[in-house]
């Protein structure tokens, strides 16, 4: 795709459903704000809450760049900033048939923001 080409709609679309995972679970963490800190606590991470704010502020960001189209390549690396260490720090228990599961999820999404980088000019 050039600079002056508008993206195609199967491309704003894709970009759409690909941030509906992210879009989500911000409402999920506002919703669930101190159980979700706890987890993150629990996980024996420091300043919880902070953690916890900048995953909601890189997710919304990263979310709104990406589906608008506008810096789509700084939202996905946004959300691949979120994403690569959540995976590590709660999904690494492969041998948990739903954790396997959560894994290739984020590796799925991992791989559509790449091809967002990718395809995006900037």
């Amino acid at each position: 795709m050039n600079d002056t080409a508008r993206p195609s709609l199967l491309n704003r679309i894709a970009r759409v459903l690909l941030c509906l995972v992210f879009v989500n679970a911000v409402l999920g963490k506002l919703m669930g704000f101190s159980e979700v800190a706890g987890r993150i606590a629990a996980k024996g991470l420091p300043l919880a809450p902070q953690l916890l704010g900048l995953a909601m502020a890189l997710m919304t960001v990263g979310s709104v760049l990406v589906i608008t189209g506008w810096r789509a390549r700084l939202g996905a690396v946004l959300l691949l900033l979120f994403l690569i260490p959540t995976t590590l720090l709660f999904h690494g228990e492969v041998g948990e048939v739903s954790e396997r599961i959560q894994l290739f999820k984020n590796l799925a999404i991992m791989g559509g923001l790449l091809l967002v980088a990718d395809s995006s000019p900037e």
